[in-house]
């Protein structure tokens, strides 16, 4: 008897079980890969809510190719991307082998996902001493021909300017002192701040920080309000009606710096504060005032995990964001739909733009989802 799409999926599929698939000795998968191969079987969120349906009709029986991500590394990278592109015709398989026990997909769940954390102390030296490594993991990167976010790189030319001025390019000089002679403004900061911690600064440029550090607080503020009027509220309006979310909020963005994702790649893909505060204040539950974002999707995370979700979503694909920049320098790198990314039972939409900025990452809602909030 042959297996259909409704079986491998009830079997395996919907659990995300890792399968080793045996095929049968005449097939083509068996000529082509072996007599057999250990994958998870994928599936896009359309795919799911539609086997979900199909897997509790008894007569439905759809023989078909499923995709599946090969786990070993017993087959060329060339197959390796076949079976992710084209599958596993289900006709030839003889067999499969799973664990049996049950293990519940979180696709499935209502529940916000955990994950185990390893949280390693770090000891902050004196006089600002952890600025060295700090600037040469900067210069490194550099160097080697990653791409530092903005913030980043503003870092950098000021740590550069501070340690070993004699070395700055001409390109380097000029973005430090556009003008020829004035210092950047966001670059001025970023060395008012190193020389500061390194007990360097001298009272002129104590002020100076001062100054930079108002402009920085005012500049957050404004930007919370202009969030915070989306929802129909406003920054003074939250602090008469609730002062500790306002709080809190302030807290949040004052303290925010902005998360360079990937770990390797010529493009940077980033998330700044404007887009942490446009994600997080439409998708993140703690983070909702009022009920103007009810119909947008929650992630089903707390609110400190969501950043670690971005995270391995984003470098998760990195491989394929980097090569679409690659090929399409000034364009926008887009999955949605049928191409959101798999995670930890959820499908994530997300939008980058060409300058490496995320300017859209949300989970996507489920069917069964909608029906709920229908009733």
């Amino acid at each position: 008897m042959d297996y259909s799409e409704e079986e491998v999926y009830a079997l395996v599929g919907r659990q995300d079980k890792t399968s080793t698939v045996i095929f049968k000795a005449d097939s083509d998968s068996f000529e082509h890969y072996g007599p057999h191969v250990t994958v998870l079987f994928l599936y896009t969120q359309y795919e799911r809510e539609e086997l979900d349906q199909r897997i509790n009709i008894p007569e439905s029986s759809t023989p078909g190719s499923i995709k599946v991500r090969h786990l070993t590394s017993d087959l060329s990278k060339e197959k390796i991307n076949q079976l992710e592109v084209d599958g596993i015709n289900t006709e030839d398989i003889a067999s499969i082998l799973y664990f049996t026990a049950d293990t519940p997909n979180t696709f499935h769940s209502k529940e916000k996902r955990t994950i185990t954390k390893l949280e390693i102390p770090i000891h902050v030296q004196p006089k600002g001493k952890d600025l060295d490594w700090m600037y040469g993991f900067a210069k490194r990167l550099n160097d080697g021909g990653t791409r530092l976010s903005p913030k980043e790189r503003q870092f950098y030319l000021a740590g550069k300017f501070y340690y070993e001025p004699e070395a700055l390019s001409n390109e380097e000089r000029n973005k430090i002192f556009p003008d020829g002679e004035k210092m950047d403004a966001d670059i001025e900061f970023e060395y008012l701040k190193i020389k500061y911690k390194r007990e360097e600064a001298n009272d002129l440029e104590k002020r100076e920080l001062v100054q930079n550090i108002r402009k920085k607080d005012n500049k957050d503020m404004d930007l919370l309000d202009k969030y915070l009027k989306e929802t129909g509220s406003s920054l003074s309006k939250l602090a008469k009606e609730d002062l500790d979310s306002a709080t809190k909020l302030l807290i949040r963005i004052s303290t925010y710096h902005e998360k360079h994702i990937n770990v390797v790649g010529k493009k940077a893909i980033y998330l700044d504060v404007d887009r942490y505060l446009h994600v997080h204040m439409r998708h993140v539950a703690e983070m909702k005032i009022n009920k103007h974002f009810d119909h947008k999707s929650n992630f089903q995370w707390n609110e400190e995990d969501v950043l670690m979700v971005i995270d391995k979503v984003i470098n998760k694909i990195n491989d394929e964001i980097q090569e679409f920049f690659e090929k399409n320098p000034g364009k926008r790198y887009s999955r949605y739909g049928r191409k959101s990314v798999y995670f930890e039972g959820d499908y994530y939409t997300l939008h980058i733009e060409h300058t490496g900025a995320i300017s859209t990452f949300h989970r996507t809602e489920k069917k069964h989802e909608k029906g709920e909030k229908e009733k």
